[in-house]
């Protein structure tokens, strides 16, 4: 089917003209001038060969063919309202939120407040790989995403079409196994000896794998990975069975240290804190919604949100760079 050309405003200055009988009264409804409006009414006669008004002691009356095309200009613009009602409605009942799998489990009571606040509001919420959701938000599939820092200045993001607002560094990374692990408890072991356990770490695109390799890097060392995996519940299992040291956001096995099916596995010079970035597509104004939201994170958290400015974001060079 080849596209319209049919103007869309000239048919909507031939519908307030004819609704109003007049150029100047339609030129006033439509914030315009006069002339304007003169010139797009005969510019749709001329490209159709039609006569569509007749003047008379400077009012506009419609010729019969003109009275014909305003039954498909009525229907017309009813129908462009109905779609722009649904276009201004659309930010007001529903937001798409992505969050990283890892700080999923973190983020929930927040979901949770939001849905009580907005219980009519359909709410999305996606957890993956920070690099997928930034994908996702460059595509404007979600309104709004939650990701750990970027941990390397070139693993950042594209400052012409992301505003980032940064969360300073919330939780630890702990280092964690199951209770039988052969290592001795409650020891503080080294990075070289750490080095030498099979880690239990997440796949490429997750910045909590890119955190910790760096610190690695950074010795001069080069862990073993013994299982790479992308849900945190099968790797908190892994850890269980002893199939190796699992780094871990604590918030997401404070649990199982409190009742002793996982152990903390102490690191001299282990400090590890994770950071978030909430991302959002700077070609889309923030709804009222993701405001909301942030407002919630800030009261249920603590947290001081602040906006990075352009020239402190950098540009994601590659595919699958890990972000988290």
């Amino acid at each position: 089917m080849r596209p319209p050309q049919l103007n869309p405003q000239h048919l909507i200055s031939f519908y307030y003209v004819a609704k109003e009988g007049s150029f100047s009264q339609a030129a006033e409804k439509l914030c315009i001038t006069q002339s304007a409006v003169t010139q797009q009414i005969r510019s749709l006669e001329a490209q159709f060969g039609v006569k569509l008004f007749m003047i008379r002691k400077q009012k506009a009356y419609l010729t019969l063919m003109g009275d014909k095309l305003l039954a498909y200009a009525d229907e017309f613009i009813h129908h462009t309202m109905m779609m722009e009602t649904f276009l201004k409605s659309y930010k007001l009942t529903n937001l798409r939120i992505g969050i990283a799998s890892i700080i999923m489990l973190y983020m929930m009571p927040v979901v949770d407040k939001f849905k009580e606040r907005h219980p009519f509001v359909q709410l999305s919420v996606r957890g993956a790989l920070s690099l997928d959701l930034v994908d996702d938000l460059l595509e404007f599939g979600l309104d709004i995403c939650f990701v750990g820092r970027a941990f390397l200045r070139s693993y950042t993001y594209p400052s012409d079409q992301l505003a980032v607002y940064r969360i300073p560094e919330v939780e630890k990374i702990v280092f964690v196994a199951g209770q039988e692990y052969p290592l001795e408890p409650n020891v503080e072991t080294n990075w070289e000896n750490l080095a030498l356990q099979p880690l239990i770490i997440q796949t490429e695109g997750s910045n909590l794998r890119n955190v910790v390799l760096g610190h690695f890097k950074k010795r001069g060392l080069k862990p073993i990975i013994g299982t790479e995996i992308d849900n945190v519940q099968l790797a908190r299992e892994l850890a269980r069975q002893g199939k190796g040291i699992a780094p871990m956001f604590w918030p997401n096995v404070r649990d199982d240290i409190e009742n002793g099916t996982l152990r903390v596995i102490p690191v001299a010079g282990g400090d590890i804190r994770l950071g978030i970035d909430i991302l959002v597509n700077q070609e889309i104004a923030l709804s009222p919604l993701v405001l909301d939201f942030m407002g919630l994170l800030k009261d249920h958290f603590g947290w001081e949100i602040r906006r990075l400015e352009p020239d402190h974001i950098s540009v994601v060079v590659a595919p699958h760079s890990s972000l988290m």
